[in-house]
């Protein structure tokens, strides 16, 4: 459920990715109007790389803010030569039982095999991202073989970063084990 951010599983609420992820990021110093400006406008960047990959982006109904992040993220496809498998991908874990949604599932120039590609429009949350994409691998069906974030925004250019850390997935396991124990004892 798109509204709530609420995954279900054969009629069961699962965890999220991001929101196991939540204890581990702190955002109280940001004014709430700031944050929320910051969360519409990384949803707005997310639809907007989306609605490219799927051909259906109408660039003159772009607002004038987001038109800088869309040549940013074009420069970036022409340069990086991304090719984008699926975007947008619910994914769900059969063992450890969490779920979530990864952005960009691609090859890409200089990178081997499929990877995954989380865009950002700041790195805020440093190396959660790394767990982040960790899970979302590892709950792809595919054999994931490089993860990364990008970061769009439009006041810098773009980022790519890779997260090649072996540890990242079981740090996210730590996280969904303590989420676990703190929605036990409420």
């Amino acid at each position: 459920d798109d509204s709530t951010h609420t995954y279900t599983v054969a009629g069961r609420v699962v965890p999220h990715v991001t929101g196991i992820l939540n204890q581990l990021t702190d955002y109280s110093r940001i004014p709430p109007d700031r944050l929320e400006i910051a969360r519409q406008r990384g949803k707005d960047v997310h639809a907007m790389v989306e609605l490219d990959v799927r051909g259906d982006l109408d660039e003159a109904a772009l607002p004038e803010w987001l038109r800088p992040v869309f040549a940013i993220w074009r420069k970036f496809s022409s340069e990086s030569g991304i090719e984008v498998i699926s975007s947008e991908r619910r994914v769900y874990h059969k063992q450890y039982r969490f779920a979530g949604t990864y952005d960009l599932k691609c090859t890409m120039r200089g990178q081997k095999g499929v990877g995954i590609v989380d865009v950002k429009r700041s790195f805020m949350a440093g190396p959660v991202i790394g767990y982040q994409t960790a899970a979302y691998a590892e709950a792809d069906e595919d054999k994931i073989q490089w993860r990364a974030a990008l970061r769009l925004h439009e006041d810098k250019p773009y980022k790519l970063e890779l997260y090649d850390d072996k540890n990242d997935f079981q740090r996210f396991l730590s996280c969904l084990a303590f989420y676990r124990l703190k929605e036990k004892l409420k």
